[in-house]
């Protein structure tokens, strides 16, 4: 059983990519990245993968952002790609190692050893495809982030011998909608895995004062407060991520969201990892 995140190519969670898998990212853990814009992150994360040996999909036929709309990238990726990385394409009748199938009928015309990622339907969990990987929305996403105020645990994953195919994808810390722009929020949230009885959940940290979108230093510090005492409570959660987390903490320091989220998605890669390996 694998994981297979699929990773819109934004610099934040390239960086996470390549930090995860240049101190050590699990073998259980395959990336899909869909290339989205031409930054220099892009190529040396692939680079990254291919040091490491660490298996890698890259998908040739983007369907959001700008990247696919390029004639000529300033930072081109390697061709060919170097092993281990492979491609990866959006159905087109064209061969890849690994086919993204959105219909029942796409999937039905590859042939029975095919890897292909297909959406987690039962229309499509019916075939029982060994070379299936099912990918949802698996994260809870709000309209707005003070909402996770609300609910601060929730579900993430059932346990693995409930999971069929191949493994599972998802969109990390993001849907399966893709928005060039950036929208601000009032709140911020820190969302971070942990395992229990088997399964994986989610644990939301969200700032207290959101009355309108000023003082996003302060809101940061009010939701990463609470990390020391749950970390307490939740042992089998403190990571290399967490860590840093709570040094920023301890120096006062908010180093932008960007940052935020290449620390959240580490945590998640390694808890994932630490899971999956169990």
């Amino acid at each position: 059983m694998n994981y297979y995140p699929l990773i819109r190519g934004r610099q934040a969670d390239l960086l996470a990519l390549r930090t995860a898998v240049q101190t050590g990212l699990s073998p259980h853990i395959i990336p899909v990245i869909e290339p989205v814009k031409d930054n220099a992150a892009l190529p040396s994360t692939v680079a990254a993968f291919a040091a490491a040996e660490h298996p890698l999909y890259v998908i040739a036929n983007p369907q959001v952002g700008t990247y696919g709309l390029l004639a000529a990238p300033r930072h081109p990726l390697p061709a060919p790609l170097p092993a281990p990385v492979q491609a990866a394409r959006y159905f087109d009748a064209q061969p890849a190692p690994l086919i993204i199938a959105g219909t029942p009928a796409e999937a039905a015309a590859l042939p029975a050893r095919q890897l292909r990622m297909v959406p987690n339907e039962a229309r499509f969990r019916v075939s029982g495809s060994k070379q299936a990987i099912y990918l949802g929305d698996w994260y809870p996403s709000r309209e707005r982030t003070e909402a996770y105020r609300v609910v601060q645990r929730e579900l993430y994953q059932y346990p693995k011998a409930t999971l069929a195919g191949r493994g599972w994808a998802d969109y990390p810390l993001s849907s399966h909608h893709y928005s060039e722009q950036g929208y601000p929020q009032r709140a911020i949230a820190l969302h971070l895995l942990f395992p229990s009885h088997g399964a994986l959940y989610w644990q939301h940290f969200t700032s207290v004062n959101n009355a309108d979108f000023s003082q996003p230093q302060a809101k940061f510090f009010e939701a990463i407060t609470p990390l020391a005492a749950w970390l307490a409570v939740h042992p089998e959660a403190a990571t290399p991520a967490t860590s840093e987390l709570l040094q920023l903490l301890a120096q006062h320091h908010f180093p932008g969201l960007g940052k935020v989220r290449e620390l959240q998605l580490r945590h998640l890669f390694t808890i994932i990892g630490r899971w999956l390996a169990d």
